[in-house]
């Protein structure tokens, strides 16, 4: 392998404590489609393995909330296994282990938006999980990925946070109307303050906070919003 991928190896064996096996399977999972396309990696891409890790993921943690929540039912793990999967959570995991670094792309995704990269990230996860499961046995891959869903909210209260519970709060104070969003990304920053975001109500600013993510910054700016509507009252 170049040095690039000798890195990512030593990457995934410092952030997941696992050692690849095969190290072509690693390089396959973070090749994305548009640099075999655009010339820059002779492939394969991570599609396929993007395929595989869709399912892989869905059943760590599914045996993870099983474990975790013996008494919840099929329809609060269902939901929550849908929010900790969903697009938006995997490029966060991602971002935060700086996966993103080691995909390669294509010249037209080099200088992608934020958004785009986002993206990139979430299949590269993906792909990363069918790696993993080709690789090793199974206890070895749940042991990998377990630790990253660490923080998992209770059974039927994932998707009902303090930006729902803002967005109720004002319309309960002030029939039909709803608050407004503002979110910054610091280029710069890869931690958890990488986006800045501020939650207004008719131009009036009632909280900011930051996050590793556009919906965490959100989610605590709102979080400040109702600490201070609820000192305001």
């Amino acid at each position: 392998m170049d040095n690039g991928g000798n890195r990512a190896v030593g990457m995934i064996r410092e952030k997941l404590g696992y050692a690849f096996e095969n190290p072509s399977l690693l390089a396959e999972a973070l090749t994305h489609p548009s640099a075999v396309k655009e010339g820059k990696s002779p492939g394969p891409d991570n599609q396929r393995l993007e395929y595989l890790g869709d399912a892989v993921l869905q059943l760590v943690v599914s045996s993870l909330l099983m474990e975790r929540f013996p008494e919840a039912g099929e329809g609060d793990l269902s939901t929550l296994r849908a929010e900790l999967v969903r697009r938006e959570n995997l490029a966060e995991l991602a971002l935060g282990m700086d996966l993103i670094d080691f995909v390669r792309v294509g010249p037209s995704l080099e200088s992608a938006p934020s958004v785009a990269r986002e993206t990139v990230a979430a299949d590269a996860f993906e792909a990363l999980a069918g790696a993993l499961f080709l690789d090793g046995a199974w206890p070895r891959v749940r042991d990998a990925l377990v630790p990253l869903f660490r923080d998992l909210p209770d059974p039927g209260q994932c998707l009902k946070g303090a930006k729902s519970t803002l967005q109720e709060t004002i319309q309960g104070l002030f029939s039909g109307d709803v608050p407004s969003y503002e979110v910054t990304e610091n280029l710069g920053q890869k931690d958890e303050e990488r986006f800045f975001a501020r939650v207004y109500h008719q131009h009036r600013l009632l909280g900011h906070g930051t996050g590793r993510s556009k919906k965490r910054a959100e989610e605590a700016a709102a979080a400040v919003a109702l600490q201070n509507l609820g000192e305001g009252r």
